[in-house]
């Protein structure tokens, strides 16, 4: 062969590598790949900032001291990397995942995996992309909160962008809002979204819920109380009003609480005053309420269930929360959020799943809206052995509700009853309300926490039913 030739060929190899590499480094996506013993093998500009590392710090070493050389962070990568994975299963990944640069810095990037294979089509390792999106997700963090995120609030029908644009109106209110909405539907993530962007964003939302303690005692815990007001009452302690101070207050259930706890109620959330259990002196707390109800409270108003003065004072801004089956177009948004959730959650890769799953879904009614939706979802993760799920993964309820025509959902009288919006029709049932508490009672062994469970509704709500229909 003519040496002349070949330093012609060797020439032109170089100068093809060489525009290759400089393709890579003008994209804005960093890129890297790696052999089948993990070793990075090239690395571009991009990927350098991102990571803090040069390319001859990285090339040559183990990609998992790269981008995660922390303990847990390396475990974890170790676990679920994405890289190996597609090695593995031949199969490219997008998956948003946590890496740490060369400072120690946690960021949040959005990977992109590929088998790599060389000009005679055979593999020769990975390649991935890296999208620096922490600043995105600062932010969201910034708006929702630290356990919260803007993902975890996901829809596009009209009645959720309806609400989102809400949010954004009285960004600059401190007046409080009511919450109404069935058992599942979002209302503590709407309150944390309407704290968080709000002007006391800075201070502390506390929660309480109504119904998780007895009567006798939600007082103290709303208002506190001092030494010697009760049996066991050792010392003075602050009530959630106090701990709200500068803050928000949200009250979830406000609806169950009895007609004289509402009037204590009133004016603490009108005067933005009260006094302790056993004490005398007048506590001022600087507190926005946010209250929430999966009751109707306009009907419970005019039956003389609830006070109105106390609505009126919590009504100011009302936003009510449509149930899932009035925003069925969100159920393929919201099945592709929970499937990135628990693929994260449980280091799975499920990808896609049965086209009659999505069939099946629209079909339901959803008594426990969004929070039943996602259960379901944990339940198919739990079952389902591949990157593909299936009927068999979902619950016995659905997969019998797909092979019949009616709806199978034990809920819909009582929710109806508990709370519904006007223009949401619900399907009658052949059943009357009381029958099918008895059922649910007689089903349950009249436990009443196993039958409220059964039902979706509270246990006073339960409670009340009973005494209403005499079921002892």
């Amino acid at each position: 062969m003519n040496p002349d030739s070949s330093i012609q060929t060797n020439n032109r190899q170089i100068d093809k590598k060489k525009l290759t590499l400089a393709i890579l480094d003008s994209l804005a996506e960093g890129v890297f790949t790696i052999d089948f013993d993990m070793k990075v093998t090239v690395f571009n500009k991009a990927a350098e900032r991102i990571t803090g590392f040069t390319a001859e710090e990285a090339i040559g070493r183990n990609c998992v001291d790269v981008f995660c050389n922390l303990g847990g962070l390396k475990a974890e990568c170790l676990e679920n990397c994405p890289m190996k994975k597609t090695i593995q299963h031949r199969l490219p990944i997008v998956k948003k995942r946590t890496i740490c640069n060369k400072k120690g810095e946690i960021l949040t990037v959005t990977a992109t995996t590929n088998l790599l294979y060389d000009l005679d089509n055979n593999p020769i390792g990975g390649v991935e992309t890296l999208v620096d999106v922490t600043a995105l997700e600062n932010l969201k963090e910034k708006w929702i909160g630290k356990k919260y995120n803007l993902g975890s609030i996901v829809g596009k029908s009209n009645g959720m962008v309806e609400i989102y644009q809400l949010i954004e109106s009285i960004s600059e209110s401190m007046s409080n809002v009511l919450i109404q909405g069935e058992t599942g539907t979002g209302k503590g993530l709407i309150a944390n979204a309407i704290h968080y962007h709000s002007p006391n964003h800075k201070g502390p939302i506390i929660h309480v819920n109504c119904t998780a303690m007895p009567e006798n005692l939600l007082e103290s815990e709303l208002f506190g109380h001092v030494k010697g007001a009760f049996t066991g009452a050792i010392k003075d302690r602050e009530g959630r009003f106090e701990q709200a101070h500068r803050g928000t207050l949200f009250l979830d259930e406000i609806g169950e609480i009895s007609p004289a706890m509402q009037a204590k109620l009133l004016r603490a959330v009108e005067d933005k005053q009260f006094e302790r259990v056993g004490g005398n002196k007048t506590i001022h707390a600087d507190v926005r309420v946010i209250a929430a109800s999966n009751r109707n409270l306009d009907r419970d108003v005019k039956a003389n269930r609830f006070r109105s003065d106390l609505f009126f004072r919590l009504n100011i801004i009302p936003i009510k929360l449509p149930p899932l089956r009035a925003r069925l177009e969100d159920i393929p948004l919201l099945v592709e959020h929970f499937i990135e959730k628990f693929n994260f959650k449980m280091g799975k890769d499920v990808k896609e799943l049965d086209p009659e799953i999505l069939e099946t879904f629209v079909k339901y009614t959803w008594p426990g809206n969004v929070r039943e939706l996602e259960s379901t979802l944990e339940y198919a993760f739990v079952q389902c052995r591949s990157n593909y799920l299936e009927m068999y993964t979902l619950p016995p309820r659905l997969k019998v509700l797909n092979s019949q025509t009616t709806d199978l959902s034990l809920s819909n009288p009582i929710v109806s009853e508990a709370f519904q919006f006007p223009d949401v029709p619900i399907t009658s049932a052949k059943e009357s309300e009381e029958e099918r508490i008895r059922s649910a009672l007689i089903a349950c062994k009249w436990k009443r926490t196993k039958t409220a469970e059964r039902l979706n509704i509270s246990r006073s709500t339960l409670w009340r039913l009973m005494k209403k229909y005499d079921l002892n």
